[in-house]
């Protein structure tokens, strides 16, 4: 498109206005195609996922999993028995951390002044 609003311009002004008008326009229609190229891309990754047998059922689901670097699930305990368990070995990545003070930073993020209802903060504040 720039480069056909280019030859146009370039028949009829002067090559240095015919650019940098073709400048502009490229730099205004980003903002505009951007959306679009995001969606399109969104789109295509679900359709990726779902080939993998993932259910993605937002788009942006698909954006924030791509930020994250660590994911901890518990597929089987949740889903069947609503009970998770802390394995044993608790890799951590950085010194001087152990599994108890880990344990501490999420019971400190839990929701403890009140009854805990998911599985996640009933794990936690059990079990420090």
């Amino acid at each position: 498109l720039c480069s056909a609003v280019f030859i146009y311009l370039i028949q009829n002004v002067d090559v240095i206005d015919a650019l940098s008008f073709t400048v502009v326009l490229m730099v205004a229609s980003i903002p505009l195609a951007i959306e679009i190229v995001t969606t399109t891309t969104l789109a295509l990754g679900s359709k990726e996922l779902s080939h993998e047998g993932a259910i993605v059922t937002r788009l942006s689901a698909i954006e924030d999993m791509a930020g994250m670097a660590i994911l901890c699930s518990d597929k089987t305990g949740t889903l069947t028995l609503n009970q998770m368990v802390i394995q044993a070995h608790t890799p951590t990545y950085q010194p001087k951390q152990t599994q108890q003070s880990i344990l501490r930073y999420a019971a400190m993020a839990a929701k403890w002044k009140e009854p805990p209802r998911d599985a996640l903060d009933r794990l936690i504040l059990s079990s420090s």
